[in-house]
């Protein structure tokens, strides 16, 4: 199994002259994919809490360009996948993902600018109503800071290569880039940097934690939005976005 990044790289320039935000996914044919097959991984809480070590500063892509697709554990979707590109003072994101049921890519819903740290303007799809938008607005910068904090402190990283028998038809469409990374997670390594800070995680039932104010290590603070966390399992919300029957939905900063 590939990522299905693969397949957006090979009809990513037909989907260009048809969407009114293809310009905002220039150069995704050649962009290096981080993969992230574990979605329960990805959403803990394990993770978010060492979230706020990356916010300090403003983000730095591994990449001028790169995709981070998490498989969905959704039946309706396949992936979500975020295209980032680092710019001079800001990086801009975004979200699309895959129509298990239709077989096809969506329209982008979201695009996201990260122009200082631990903040994100988003805008989102105009046809989408403003439940939905919500929504997918806070899933772009949810999986950008998530997938960032990963890499940098609980993800380890096995480099792939594409099957030379897959590569003619990708290439037809201009594909480049026959290696991608799969990340794995490491929620004890994650784990044992949160406790050597100072901080505890359980899994606590289901429930809202009220909006609060956080103090970064740097001294500066940020106010977190009233949020539901607890067990994933039974629907479940964990801090960035809920994957819940037909909707992603997040908290974002």
């Amino acid at each position: 199994m590939i990522p299905e990044a693969y397949e957006f790289k090979r009809v990513a320039a037909q989907f260009c002259k048809k969407s009114a935000y293809g310009f905002h996914f220039a150069g995704i044919e050649t962009a290096p994919v981080y993969y992230f097959a574990d979605q329960a991984a990805f959403d803990s809480d394990v993770v978010g809490d060492l979230r706020s070590l990356i916010m300090d500063a403003p983000l730095q892509l591994p990449h001028p360009a790169v995709i981070f697709e998490v498989r969905d554990r959704n039946p309706q979707r396949s992936s979500l996948l975020v295209y980032a590109r680092q710019f001079e003072g800001r990086v801009e994101a975004v979200f699309i993902y895959k129509d298990k049921k239709r077989r096809q890519w969506t329209d982008c819903l979201a695009h996201a600018v990260f122009t200082k740290p631990g903040w994100s303007e988003v805008t989102a799809n105009p046809k989408l109503s403003q439940k939905e938008a919500a929504i997918y607005n806070e899933v772009v910068t949810g999986i950008v800071w998530r997938a960032l904090t990963i890499l940098a402190h609980a993800g380890e990283e096995k480099t792939r290569k594409i099957n030379p028998a897959l590569r003619r038809k990708y290439a037809k469409a201009g594909v480049r880039g026959w290696s991608w990374h799969q990340i794995t997670i490491d929620l004890k390594r994650a784990r044992a940097k949160h406790a050597a800070l100072g901080g505890t995680h359980a899994s606590p039932r289901w429930h809202i934690r009220r909006g609060h104010w956080r103090r970064l290590a740097g001294g500066r603070r940020i106010f977190i939005r009233q949020c539901q966390i607890g067990d994933p399992a039974t629907g479940g919300v964990v801090k960035d976005y809920v994957v819940k029957n037909y909707i992603v939905k997040g908290a974002s900063r």
